[in-house]
């Protein structure tokens, strides 16, 4: 990371200051995918040729303390193949069991999820708020699967009782308070509808850069999003009445919830494939309305409408205002849009892509998964995006890309001489996971192995997860926070956090939810604290309005913070 002078800033408007910052650290990664002990090997339509788009999205992961014993466990969805073809391997699911020191154990049956079904999403989620979290599956053609955490170990399927059952073909899933009853609401991104009888281009092959090639969405009909109302414990189909209908349908990838707009509501980014994005902002009374052309969250500055897959929101310039960061296809960009108070207080966001340093780094890569989180302790966020064609093709010829990509890690430089923040891509040393290229697709940041920092799981096609240790030197310090959030909402999304640390410098974060693709990360909040090794002060907004203080936490160390409590309580080590 380069020696630059960094500048720190509160939002008040209050003198900036350049802190010491902790000493260079040593950054290495390490693959354990062989010893681990996740083996699933995913399954997504043929290895060779794909003839359909379903064949090209792949699955996604979540993190999940499924056994409540401090340790978190995962869950990898998986796909199957179309009518008709041999499966190169099982298509089922799995649930591993975290068993400490980075070693895993295969329990999908006896948790009884062992289950058939071309999974695309996996959402951990306590739905029910009783304390054990649950699993919600979004599957190519519905219905969606529901999975109620029975507390002992297993899981019943839950969808006729909850509902949320989507009939597909689902991709994101997003569950929030969306109507501030305490409860937790569901959106599920629906991609296209899949007609055999009505192909496109007539069922003949698209062309991309002179190959022949699967074709993508445009030609096919998009699927309606629908979104769910919590009323009593069960979903009920809530779209119009909410506002959310008022858009046509669209092929949606991604979605992330937060308060883009400060005004201490949670609204919904939704990221397309091929088609303008959208944010629907929280307007009060359980109302939404679709406003991503008006904050100029809907294309890139270059007005372009691009092919999103992936998405996180994260204050990646410390300034208490969280940004997007938007995948896309090769050939373009991944996208920064930087959260701005315009002339009146109106929130806005301006397209930082090439500013930050962002732009030509992914040109050519096709990008999916992503986490906005601070890698190296250093008190900014990094980036990481993981990585993957959708053409087998793109091998076999001069296209300037590769069908596997290496996944990436761009480390915030801080505030650059124009007052921008720079990011510089990670050069990782001979050896190092990040040289390994996969076809990726999701990716679950969380902190597997309990030492402090985050750990990578990447969920590529055909292939088993690729799972990448932190051996980092990082001498910066941090803080760990669990929320419990109030009434049913005990996943605390939409809380807001304010973490100072003994120097006196801020640093906000948001307990989201939908972000990455397809995934779920470490429901933990996270922060670097830098040179800062004395105690914290922790201030969170929770989603019911109250706001709870929390002096003189000691840092390098997780806590847990209920919303019914006063007190802070260490995490189980």
């Amino acid at each position: 990371m380069p020696a630059a002078c960094l500048v720190l800033c509160s939002l008040a408007g209050s003198a900036c200051r350049t802190p010491d910052r902790p000493p260079v650290p040593t950054l290495r990664f390490t693959d354990v995918t062989a010893d681990c002990g996740i083996a699933l090997e995913n399954v997504s339509g043929d290895p060779l040729r794909k003839t359909e788009i379903r064949e090209t999205l792949g699955s996604g992961a979540a993190a999940i303390d499924y056994d409540r014993d401090g340790r978190l466990d995962v869950f990898v969805a998986n796909g199957d193949v179309l009518p008709g073809r041999v499966p190169p391997a099982e298509p089922r699911p799995a649930l591993y069991r975290n068993l400490g020191g980075m070693r895993f154990e295969d329990v999908t049956e006896r948790a009884g999820l062992l289950f058939r079904a071309w999974g695309h999403g996996a959402t951990a989620v306590d739905f029910d708020g009783d304390g054990h979290t649950d699993l919600y599956v979004t599957i190519s053609l519905g219905p969606n699967r529901f999975f109620r955490n029975l507390g002992d170990g297993t899981f019943a399927d839950a969808t006729s009782e909850w509902g949320g059952g989507d009939a597909g073909p689902s991709t994101a899933a997003a569950f929030f308070d969306a109507d501030s009853d305490s409860d937790l609401d569901l959106y599920v991104g629906n991609y296209v509808v899949f007609d055999p009888g009505h192909r496109p281009n007539h069922g003949q092959p698209c062309h991309w850069r002179g190959l022949e090639v699967v074709c993508g969405p445009l030609g096919t009909t998009p699927a309606a999003d629908v979104f769910y109302e919590n009323r009593a414990g069960r979903l009920h189909e809530a779209t119009e009445a909410f506002g959310f209908g008022s858009v046509a349908p669209s092929y949606t990838l991604g979605a992330v919830t937060g308060d883009f707009d400060d005004d201490r509501d949670t609204d919904l980014y939704v990221v397309n494939d091929s088609m303008p994005n959208l944010l629907f902002e929280n307007v009060g009374g359980g109302r939404f309305r679709e406003s991503a052309l008006d904050h100029g969250v809907d294309r890139n500055e270059d007005g372009r409408i691009q092919a999103g897959m992936g998405v996180d929101c994260g204050d990646v310039d410390n300034d208490g205002r969280f940004d997007l960061f938007v995948t896309n296809f090769s050939h373009d960009t991944n996208t920064l849009h930087h959260n701005f108070a315009a002339p009146g207080g109106r929130t806005m966001f301006e397209d930082l892509t090439y500013a930050a340093n962002l732009g030509l780094a992914s040109f050519r890569m096709l990008s999916w998964g992503t986490a906005i989180v601070d890698v190296d302790h250093d008190g900014w966020q990094d980036i990481v995006v993981v990585s993957g064609h959708v053409y087998p093709e793109v091998d076999a010829a001069t296209s300037g890309t590769s069908y596997a990509q290496p996944c990436q890690l761009f480390l915030n430089g801080g505030l650059g001489p124009a007052g921008t923040v720079v990011f510089h891509p990670f050069e990782p040393a001979p050896g190092d996971a990040f040289l390994r290229t996969v076809v990726g697709r999701g990716l679950v940041v969380a902190d597997l192995d309990e030492d402090g920092d985050v750990d990578f799981l990447v969920v590529p096609l055909h292939d088993r997860p690729l799972v990448i240790r932190n051996d980092s030197a990082t001498p910066g310090h941090w803080i760990g926070l669990r929320l419990l959030g109030p009434g049913a909402n005990r996943e605390a999304i939409g809380a807001r956090i304010l973490i100072e640390d003994s120097r006196g410098v801020r640093r906000w974060r948001e307990r989201a939810s939908g972000a990455g693709y397809l995934s779920s990360h470490d429901p933990r909040i996270r922060a670097g604290l830098g040179h800062a090794g004395g105690p914290a002060r922790v201030s969170v907004d929770w989603p019911d309005g109250r706001r709870t203080i929390y002096e003189d936490l000691p840092v390098d160390r997780y806590w847990v913070l209920d919303a019914s409590r006063p007190d802070a309580l260490p995490a189980a080590p």
